[in-house]
């Protein structure tokens, strides 16, 4: 589950650390993001060490305060399943991804639920392993 102001981490190749929930997209009332769901994020913190060696229009791309759309590939609150099957993650990553939900980057880190990549293939292209 996402409000808005919860820092998340984000797990692709941007080189973007950690990002705080601005708005969860959705209807009026949805205050709040499970699994699957868009949301708009904005940078916190950057890895400087990825930024040494990208491109000047990548680096201006992904600066600190700049405002993104994410994808919550994985929460810290439980994912049923099946009846009695639950899944937990230690915590909350996003991935960045574009206005038609496609990835920004080429490489997702880490395992991504099944039923995520049902909704949205093109994240099932980039991620490493699924559960």
């Amino acid at each position: 589950m996402i409000q808005v102001g919860s820092i998340v981490k984000v797990t692709d190749k941007t080189g973007v650390m950690f990002a705080q929930c601005i708005k969860v997209l959705g209807s009026a009332k949805s205050r709040i993001a499970y699994l699957g769901d868009v949301i708009i994020i904005t940078v916190v913190r950057i890895n400087p060490r990825k930024f040494v060696n990208a491109k000047e229009r990548w680096r201006l791309k992904f600066l600190r305060g700049t405002i993104h759309r994410g994808v919550l590939v994985r929460t810290k609150v439980n994912f049923c399943r099946a009846p009695s099957i639950f899944l937990k993650f230690n915590e909350n990553t996003v991935v960045i991804v574009t206005g038609q939900c496609v990835p920004v980057s080429n490489k997702v880190f880490g395992p991504m639920v099944l039923e995520l990549c049902m909704k949205w293939p093109s994240l099932g292209c980039v991620s490493g392993y699924f559960i």
